[in-house]
């Protein structure tokens, strides 16, 4: 029988109870009184985004690493909206996040996917460009130009040439239902 494999309680080859860890404090300039582990609260060292939160290892008398910090945000991302840090203000704010939608470049009708957080730039609209149009400072309206029914370069191929026209159409057609929509009965 395995009757001597069960060790009493009183076995020597137990480990002793661990004493529960102090919290690690830091001093006026940030640095840690002794050496341990902190919950820390990251952000994204060039956008300042919050990225989570994080158990790191302090050393004494060092800080903690670049983009971490002990207060957690309070602010949670609503529609449009992130949370950042704010380092002259050092606490947590919301930003407009446009990331992912499609503009258009009042210079010139240029689509653009923003890829950055902050406000959208009074350089762009998201009211769709069509051809032959201008921006009026509210709105694209038709321009001088008339508009071109050919296609800008030649496709690769039929399907290619196709499907470019079908897209040029619907985008005309769109332009048709917006000028007749602001035509007067």
């Amino acid at each position: 029988m395995l009757n001597n494999t069960i060790k009493p309680d009183h076995s020597p080859e137990q480990p002793p109870e661990a004493l529960p860890a102090q919290p690690v404090s830091f001093d006026q300039d940030g640095f840690a009184s002794h050496d341990g582990i902190v919950a820390c609260f990251c952000h994204d060292p060039q956008t300042l985004e919050y990225i989570g939160k994080a158990e790191m290892w302090v050393s004494k008398y060092c800080g903690l690493p670049a983009g971490a910090v002990l207060d957690a945000p309070k602010l949670r991302p609503a529609k449009n909206k992130a949370v950042i840090r704010d380092t002259a203000d050092q606490c947590w704010a919301l930003i407009e996040d446009h990331r992912g939608a499609v503009v258009y470049r009042i210079a010139d009708g240029a689509r653009v996917i923003l890829s950055e957080l902050g406000p959208l730039s009074a350089d762009y609209t998201r009211l769709e460009y069509f051809e032959g149009t201008v921006w009026n400072g509210k709105k694209w309206i038709m321009g001088a130009q008339p508009l071109p029914l050919v296609l800008d370069a030649p496709a690769a191929n039929a399907d290619d040439q196709l499907l470019a026209l079908n897209e040029k159409v619907a985008r005309l057609e769109n332009l048709l239902a917006q000028v007749l929509s602001e035509t007067p009965a």
